[in-house]
């Protein structure tokens, strides 16, 4: 992905916020379910196919008081953790 794409969640993946923790379940996964902090929950939030990753990266940033380059790190690696995991749609043509 680059910085202009636009990641989408799976459309069959259901999210509740239980205790201050996003749960994730994405039918026909490898997990059972996975389990988000309050940060990766408001990047999960943002993955609705209209927000780039420049523009994630940048709210994360200012929400949560973090440096560009964490920001850019943490939002990298749950992407590939929700890849891994089916829980981002297939946004290839």
């Amino acid at each position: 992905m680059n910085s202009t794409s636009r990641p989408r969640r799976h459309a069959d993946a259901v999210f509740k916020l239980v205790d201050g923790e996003a749960l994730i379940v994405v039918p026909g996964s490898s997990a059972e379910h996975l389990v988000l902090n309050d940060t990766g929950a408001r990047i999960w939030e943002l993955l609705d196919g209209e927000h780039d990753l420049d523009s994630i990266r940048s709210t994360i940033t200012d929400e949560f008081e973090v440096g560009e380059q964490e920001a850019g790190s943490d939002l990298a690696e749950l992407l590939a953790d929700l890849s891994e995991h089916g829980a981002l749609a297939d946004t290839r043509n």
